[in-house]
């Protein structure tokens, strides 16, 4: 059989209770470029798992002192092992044990006295599948944390926000204390496109976020909504705080400079603020519509109020 020298790292463990056909087993794994470590009943395979961390089990079903169907619960039953490929290998005619194997999760079973060239290809097939499964998982956590942040700022997005938002306002009913928003809006967006360009805004925004982004707590969250839009949630912040907190922010944004051309150009925005808990706030829905009022009243008012008070 050829040796194949790309996974010379995978390691199968052999369970069962007859030397020979261990040893059967060993040589053909070990034809097909595997490493191998064997056991020769569930107890011992159980002991090896945390010291040998196999990456795909063949297992026999019919062994004395822990068979194989008390094997594969205890490793669909742990966290650690339940996702390590496991073959079982059954008696000619013992479908009750293929199908017993199969609600207890074996991915999938070969027949004794089992033809060489089939259990290769099980054994190849099951590691395949299990890289292929890795690869998918880190895929999509990747996927998951791009679609998370905001491409420019490494903000958080829209599609987090509400969940944030709904754990933040649950924490805070169960222990019966306050939680702050505050919205910024960052006035005459398209002039500042217009002015410093698509590249020039897109940095003086990144640099925004950074600014924000320093001067708050390690405990809160910055979210993107819009080109123009974000929001900050502040955990255990009550009014005053978050009051506090809008000014401290105001005077941080106004020393953000344009560093892509070399234009005076200076970052305007409105900050307004909502707290939870609130008469007129029972959801998430209901914090952001009162941050967003705090802003259309700094907007109405005839003092040209940046950050609101009330």
């Amino acid at each position: 059989m050829a040796t194949h020298s790309t996974t010379p790292s995978r390691l199968v463990l052999v369970v069962d209770d007859d030397p020979h056909t261990r040893n059967l087993l060993r040589d053909l794994c070990e034809a097909s470029g595997y490493r191998v470590v064997q056991a020769e009943d569930g107890v011992e395979c159980l002991e090896k798992l945390p010291k040998e961390n196999p990456d795909m089990v063949l297992l026999d079903l019919m062994m004395p002192r822990k068979d194989g169907f008390a094997v594969l619960k205890s490793m669909r039953d742990d966290a650690r092992y339940k996702n390590i490929p496991v073959i079982v290998l059954t008696a000619m005619g013992d479908m009750d044990g293929k199908i017993r194997g199969m609600e207890l999760g074996a991915d999938d079973y070969v027949t004794k006295p089992f033809k060489l060239i089939e259990l290769q290809t099980r054994i190849n097939a099951a590691l395949t599948v299990k890289e292929y499964r890795q690869r998918l998982t880190a895929a999509e956590e990747e996927l998951a944390h791009l679609r998370a942040l905001d491409p420019v700022t490494g903000a958080g997005t829209y599609a987090q926000l509400k969940a944030s938002l709904d754990g933040e306002l649950a924490r805070s009913r169960r222990y019966g204390r306050p939680s702050s928003c505050l919205m910024l809006v960052l006035e005459d967006y398209q002039g500042l496109r217009y002015t410093l360009g698509r590249d020039g805004s897109t940095a003086l925004v990144a640099q925004f976020a950074a600014a924000i982004r320093d001067a708050l707590r390690g405990a809160d969250r910055l979210f993107r909504l819009d080109a123009d839009e974000f929001i900050i949630l502040l955990p255990e912040t009550d009014l005053k705080g978050a009051q506090i907190t809008a000014r401290r922010l105001y005077e941080v944004v106004r020393q953000v400079k344009p560093t892509v051309v070399p234009v005076a150009f200076e970052l305007k925005l409105r900050i307004g603020g909502a707290v939870f808990p609130h008469d007129r706030v029972r959801s998430s829905e209901d914090l952001l519509r009162e941050a967003n009022n705090s802003v259309k009243a700094l907007r109405s008012r005839s003092d040209n109020a940046r950050v609101f008070d009330s």
